[in-house]
């Protein structure tokens, strides 16, 4: 087939420089293309099964998504000789791809192995929340950049929520394909079967079922070969122990309706066996969980640092420190007055918006001003494949922070421990949501504020934004002109420094760029002075400006700015304040 593209041709700001590949019949090919500042990237151009509406859905997920995955730039419809062509840009990986260290012969041992695949889940989770089915999960498709993995591969997706009408198949490989997928059925257990095929083929070195149809050239072969019972090719050797190969099994049952429901309870029980390995015990949900690993402590104040601590590290966020520091730090530092005047204390708040904005940081300085006890949790510290076991540890976490009172308990990426219950068919996940939201309940009343983050707020079950549990809803958005100043300014104390630095040129220059951009830029900009043993001058910071990437496209901020336009046309809309980065009022 012709290429769609042309060399030196422009497509929606980028240059294309190089052809890679089409993709099987449904006239998808990839190519490379730099953008105006020389940085290469990858471009997918494709027409699939998807209607227009759904690609934009599974784009604006991915777009979301930031684990295990490479950044998307852009996404849209191109019109090419009259054809219309869905497009997608995403970065460049490092490392090498999976499948060149299986051709050459690399094995892994198990606890090699569940490190890639954790991460290949980990991406494949965030994309299923975001209603996206990958379909292409194989060796191909997962860079490997000293262990680090990145899943690739996004030219056969599909929504998890609809039924696909049409999915090219014929560049898709049979051996990571699960049975339904030949009858059209693409879901988010196809993708764990993929995942278990990936796994497989680590460990033991082939695919699996390949062993008993080594020459298969068609369906009908695959299909015979996966006759053998996978509990069979799973027993191979003893390379495994046997909550090693229940696991694996599991991932691969052919019988869709006894795989695992859902990548969560894969990444549970991939993770429990690593905690018990040690114990060599072969056997599966009996014992308890260790107790949660998660300490509360006070963040201390550096008396002899010279660097802005508590929120003086803030740029901006005015509106948030004066709410946090009336409204929550002085009612729980004192309780007297909460019983003498019956003082209602807040029972916690979510700080939404796109990522880099200072959602976690801010939390991490509030509880450095109020010097009260402080617990971070992720949702790795509360994960269990018992049944009730991650409820359990939910209930003993608010339990501990109640016995450390007065605790700011702090959920990082909230989105992923309280899925909206809708979205998912786990019934271990909707008794975790429910035991969350009973802990939340009035939990202010046990001296207990909790500060939820998430970039994602539709994905949060809507049931935790009542009034009650968390009762400030908060939009973080990207930083004005006077918070990047205030961000230079921070960044660069206690650094050698040209006198005639001019932070309104530096603010002016970053528009569009996020807290974290602009840490980077100082940092590196710091790093290319020491070198030259000189100061940091206005020179190097314009020079890092002009080659540092911003994290957050245009499309990634009109779709948190349409976010947050939703999310304040809700019932709770009078409750919702927008906030985050505004000096000087």
């Amino acid at each position: 087939m012709n290429q769609i593209l042309k060399i030196g041709q422009e497509v929606a700001g980028f240059r294309v420089t190089e052809y890679c590949k089409t993709y099987g019949a449904n006239n998808a090919q990839s190519y490379k293309v730099v953008d105006d500042r020389g940085v290469t990237s990858i471009m997918k151009i494709m027409v699939d099964g998807c209607t227009s509406i759904e690609f934009a859905e599974i784009a604006t997920g991915l777009m979301k998504a930031k684990y295990s995955l490479p950044r998307l730039l852009g996404t849209g419809t191109v019109n090419i000789e009259s054809i219309d062509y869905q497009y997608l840009v995403r970065e460049m990986n490092e490392g090498v791809r999976l499948s060149d260290l299986l051709d050459d012969g690399q094995v892994f041992t198990w606890e090699e192995a569940v490190i890639i695949i954790q991460q290949v889940l980990s991406a494949l989770c965030v994309m299923h929340m975001s209603g996206i089915v990958h379909n292409d999960v194989t060796p191909r498709n997962v860079f490997i950049d000293d262990f680090d993995a990145t899943l690739v591969g996004f030219g056969h997706l599909s929504p998890a929520h609809k039924a696909v009408a049409r999915l090219d198949k014929s560049h898709l490989n049979p051996w990571y394909m699960a049975p339904e997928t030949f009858r059209n059925r693409f879901n988010v257990k196809s993708d764990i079967f993929s995942a278990g095929a990936l796994l497989y083929n680590m460990i033991f070195g082939t695919e699996p079922w390949r062993e008993y149809q080594p020459d298969a050239a068609s369906v009908s072969d695959l299909r015979e070969a996966r006759m053998t019972p996978a509990s069979i090719i799973c027993s191979k050797e003893d390379r495994l122990t046997r909550a090693q190969k229940e696991i694996l099994c599991k991932m691969l049952e052919p019988d869709l309706d006894k795989r695992y429901e859902s990548v969560q309870d894969v990444v549970f029980a991939i993770a429990d066996n690593i905690k018990h390995s040690h114990e060599n015990t072969q056997e599966t949900n009996v014992g308890q969980d260790d107790g949660i690993g998660v300490d509360a402590g006070v963040v201390e104040m550096d008396p002899d640092s010279d660097l802005p601590q508590g929120f003086a590290a803030v740029a901006g966020m005015t509106g948030v420190k004066a709410m946090l520091s009336d409204e929550v730090m002085y009612v729980l530092k004192n309780p007297d007055k909460v019983k003498k005047y019956r003082l209602k204390v807040p029972n916690g708040m979510l700080f939404y918006g796109p990522p880099g904005c200072g959602k976690t940081f801010i939390a991490n300085k509030f509880a450095q001003e109020s010097q009260l006890s402080f617990m971070m949790v992720k949702a790795s510290d509360i994960g269990s494949t018992f049944v009730h076991g991650t409820q359990g540890k939910i209930k003993e976490l608010f339990d501990k922070a109640s016995a450390n009172a007065p605790t700011i308990l702090c959920f990082d990426e909230l989105d992923g421990m309280v899925p909206d219950r809708s979205r998912v068919t786990s019934e271990a996940i909707s008794g975790e949501v429910n035991e969350f939201l009973t802990q939340l309940n009035n939990c202010s009343d046990r001296g207990i504020f909790v500060i939820g983050t998430t970039n994602r707020p539709n994905m949060i079950d809507p049931a935790l934004l009542r009034s009650g549990r968390l009762d400030n809803l908060i939009y973080i958005p990207m930083p004005d002109e006077e918070a990047r100043k205030d961000l230079f300014r921070i960044h660069l104390t206690g650094r050698p420094l040209d006198e005639d630095l001019d932070f309104g040129e530096l603010a002016s220059a970053t528009e569009g760029y996020v807290a974290s951009d602009i840490e980077l830029i100082v940092n590196k900009a710091a790093l290319e002075a020491s070198k030259a043993d000189a100061s940091i001058s206005q020179e190097v910071l314009m020079r890092r400006i002009s080659i540092t990437r911003r994290s957050v496209s245009d499309k990634e901020r009109a779709f948190y700015d349409e976010m947050n336009r939703q999310m304040e046309s809700s019932p709770r809309k009078e409750e919702r304040k927008r906030i985050g980065f505004v000096t000087g009022h």
